[in-house]
């Protein structure tokens, strides 16, 4: 079910403030936010995107951001998911949304891959991590299933992604509030080879119950 409202106001950031207090359907909070952006916007949308996710930052909801082109997902048959030292809090998220968007009839086909780049000094340690809280959450994806590379900076890490994910329909990174803050509208030009982008931002580590 889809369930629609209507907010009437008189600026983005009071639509937003009231959108973010509306209630949810039987009584259930609204748990997460997705703001949207096309590679052709100017950047002021990208800041209007920025100062929106702070914003809402004030709240527990997690925090997805979309950028689109002309791909529209492509044939929607290729997600692939990059987790870096970053993304503890994030990783759950998005492998879960990875998996819950292949029951949708349009991605019942897709094959998920997931990478996980680490610094080459902490690739062994950061691996059994990944392992066990990929376990105690109950993540449906196998240790066989995600590929661990070695990078050692964040230009590594981007090379890597548009090498190994340049044909991905969907490509979903995390990122983090500091780094948002810093670099504001940015933050969302990251991968500008790659075709369709989520960025994910949990406010705090969810587990299944």
């Amino acid at each position: 079910p889809l369930y629609m409202d209507t907010v009437v106001s008189p600026s983005m950031t009071s639509a937003l403030a009231q959108s973010l207090q509306i209630p949810g359907v039987s009584g259930l909070s609204n748990n997460t936010i997705l703001f949207e952006f096309s590679v052709h916007d100017e950047d002021a949308i990208l800041e209007e995107v920025a100062s929106s996710c702070i914003f809402a930052s004030s709240t527990k909801m997690t925090r997805l951001v979309l950028r689109h082109g002309d791909f529209y997902f492509g044939e929607r048959k290729k997600i692939h998911v990059w987790l870096t030292w970053n993304d503890r809090e994030n990783a759950y998220l998005m492998i879960l949304f990875s998996y819950i968007l292949l029951a949708h009839p349009d991605w019942a086909e897709a094959e998920i891959k997931v990478f996980a780049a680490m610094p080459v000094n902490e690739l062994a340690e950061r691996r059994k991590e990944f392992q066990q809280f990929m376990k105690d959450g109950r993540i449906p994806v196998s240790d066989k299933n995600i590929r661990f590379l070695p990078v050692n900076s964040v230009e590594a890490y981007r090379e890597r992604v548009e090498r190994l994910s340049s044909d991905a329909d969907l490509l979903v990174v995390g990122f983090d509030m500091e780094g948002l803050r810093e670099r504001r509208g940015e933050t969302f030009k990251s991968h500008p080879k790659n075709k369709e982008v989520l960025f994910v931002n949990v406010h705090t580590q969810l587990t299944i119950g």
